[in-house]
């Protein structure tokens, strides 16, 4: 098992990673000396395939515990879950010496986090993260939130879990979509990082995809590392953890667009292309470059329904981007690996420009 640290100024705590580790939770809370009255919000897929676990464990971790069934999908990020889940702490007389637990993907995770930074002004929180995306990006930093009017994210508010345990086991089950989603959101890190890592990624994409042990291990600690280091050093997103966002902007609209039927990671792979050739039109990114930079998402395969998606409606969806300032699409784009541009404006010709040209790329 390896462990991971998130340095913030305050609520500062460990990420694990390991495989077979979930059988250690019971003793982890112990230590942590956190909360006993528990509720387990968990994927109501996860949970058919690990009843028996989640329940032997929480019982052994709990004085008092209960299971909130969630139904999978984004449409489960609204305000009626969220009041539901109100309603069930409630009923079953939950206190301020709540523990929220988080076991699913990162829908699970952002709503379930969201409960817990709210109900009663704050209980603990942690998060079990059971799809790749989860575990390297949406479980780690605090992010909690849930989508309104359509609209990805809108509400929600910064909350950091007490910890994060990465049970790789759990991702032995997931079907191949889950992974390529996951795989979106390495392919962002692999920008983030180094020439080594993007290069390890690179090599290594189908690998990771697949489930390859050591591959998808590496992929795992190097990912969750660079948000740690990240988040430790911009917990709100006033400056640097902004370059986590490289793709966002266009993958939100394209989520939008399609009424959330589509997994976040392909839309990131999507938003990631397009920001690539963003960077070019911008002649931020050289020419000569781009096609290199392509490789990497290019390898992964995306819905064909992406390239028949109207950019004004697109572009009118990014208008409301919450991280737009003074009603300006604020883009993070980059001019090589490792070198991210924060807060780029663009004009709309050019952002047409580049979602014509990533239709273009995912047909290829």
């Amino acid at each position: 098992m390896k462990k991971i640290y998130v340095d913030l100024k305050s609520n500062s705590y460990s990420i694990f990673v390991g495989h077979s580790i979930f059988s250690l939770l019971p003793e982890i809370l112990a230590q942590k000396k956190l909360n006993k009255n528990i509720l387990v919000v968990v994927d109501a897929n996860v949970e058919k395939l690990n009843r028996g676990k989640i329940k032997t464990l929480i019982s052994a971790a709990a004085d008092k515990h209960n299971v909130y069934l969630l139904k999978p999908g984004e449409n489960s990020k609204s305000y009626t879950e969220l009041n539901k889940i109100y309603s069930f702490l409630l009923d079953n007389n939950y206190g301020r010496d709540t523990l929220i637990i988080a076991v699913g993907g990162g829908v699970t995770g952002d709503l379930a986090g969201y409960s817990a930074a709210t109900f009663m002004r704050g209980v603990q929180l942690v998060h079990i993260p059971t799809t790749l995306l989860a575990a390297v990006d949406s479980s780690i930093g605090g992010k909690t939130g849930i989508n309104f009017e359509k609209k990805k994210n809108m509400i929600g508010s910064f909350y950091q879990p007490e910890l994060v345990l990465i049970d790789t086991e759990f991702l032995e089950t997931l079907p191949k979509d889950e992974m390529v989603s996951g795989a979106g959101e390495i392919v962002k890190y692999a920008y983030l990082s180094d020439s080594n890592f993007y290069s390890f990624i690179l090599e290594n994409i189908s690998g990771i995809i697949s489930g390859s042990n050591k591959q998808l291990e590496k992929a795992i600690l190097n990912s969750v590392a660079i948000k740690a280091a990240v988040v430790s050093q911009d917990e709100k997103e006033s400056g640097l953890r902004k370059i986590l966002n490289l793709g966002h902007t266009f993958a939100h609209a394209l989520e939008t667009e399609l009424n959330f039927k589509i997994k976040h990671g392909q839309a990131v792979t999507a938003g990631v292309i397009a920001a690539l050739n963003l960077s070019n039109i911008l002649n931020l990114l050289p020419g000569r470059h781009l096609n290199n930079l392509l490789q990497l998402p290019k390898k992964i395969v995306l819905p064909r329904k992406l390239t028949g998606l109207n950019n004004e409606n697109l572009f009118r969806i990014m208008l409301h981007d919450k991280k737009n300032r003074n009603g300006k699409i604020k883009f993070v784009l980059l001019s090589e690996v490792g070198n991210l541009l924060l807060d780029v404006e663009a004009d709309k010709k050019y952002v047409f420009k580049a979602l014509d040209k990533m239709k273009k790329d995912i047909t290829c």
